[in-house]
């Protein structure tokens, strides 16, 4: 996984994300972000001036239980820094996790995610 500061050079092909941190960032796509909203997600995404993908990650209120919501922040995190689901530069990205029923599968949450960035625009389907 690279993050910002990492001296090490990204693969040919490879998207280098940067974990969004700013507060002015998340309300900036909170308010004029373009947003997706599914059963296990939201995602919202607002172009930036870093040239950069940059994503966030926060969980709704009600999401009781540590170890729940860090096991879907896990995954997601997973699914975005290993280049699973491939996003286009130039873009803050916000994805909101909302209290499941129950623990999500790998696989729905894949091609949840999936869908909800094809739909805000913050990703495009992989060649091949």
């Amino acid at each position: 996984m690279l993050q910002a500061g990492d001296s090490q050079e990204p693969r040919a092909g490879a998207q280098v994300v940067i974990p969004l941190k700013s507060t002015e960032a998340f309300r900036a796509v909170y308010r004029r972000g373009r947003w997706a909203h599914g059963a296990l997600v939201s995602v919202g995404a607002l172009p930036n001036r870093v040239c950069q993908i940059r994503v966030g990650l926060r969980t709704k209120r009600g999401f009781k239980g540590a170890v729940n919501r860090n096991r879907l922040k896990r995954q997601i995190r997973g699914l975005i820094f290993t280049g699973k689901i491939r996003l286009i530069n130039g873009l803050d990205i916000v994805i909101l996790i909302r209290p499941p029923q129950a623990a999500a599968e790998t696989r729905h949450l894949t091609e949840e995610l999936h869908r909800l960035c094809r739909l805000a625009g913050t990703s495009f389907q992989k060649p091949g």
